[in-house]
């Protein structure tokens, strides 16, 4: 895992964010304006499925991030809802600071996120349909 801990990033990522315990972070089909990175505490990744009932597709702590699917996503919706499981505190980056530095990034690795972000939503698309 990548050591989000460093000068630069931290430069990068001044803006936190604190979230209490079962509180939403960001629901499915919202417009995003941002991404995070987890602190500490835990985060849970939520979609409907076909049912309606809510499943659980992911559970995130310190260090991961999560909300970079509908950045990378021409919609620039939320593929999933988000809360915090236990309280949480977040690191923000900003959409148009994320977009920047995509933009700048070389086309290969482009390429690389834009086939590994289709892949997570096919898997996230077939929990929906289960």
């Amino acid at each position: 895992m990548t050591d989000f801990h460093n000068q630069d990033l931290a430069a990068l990522l001044s803006k936190r964010r604190s979230v209490p315990a079962g509180e939403v972070i960001f629901l499915e089909g919202q417009p995003a304006d941002c991404a995070y990175v987890i602190l500490k505490g835990e985060v849970q990744v939520t979609v409907d499925d076909a049912k309606g009932n809510i499943v659980v597709i992911n559970r995130m702590h310190g260090g991961e991030l999560f909300g970079e699917l509908a950045l990378l996503q021409n919609d620039g919706k939320r593929t999933a809802t988000t809360m915090s499981k236990d309280g949480c505190e977040l690191l923000v980056i900003d959409g148009t600071v994320f977009a920047k530095r995509l933009a700048d990034a070389d086309p290969l690795l482009r390429f690389v996120l834009e086939h590994l972000s289709r892949r997570v939503l096919m898997w996230t698309d077939r929990v929906r349909s289960v």
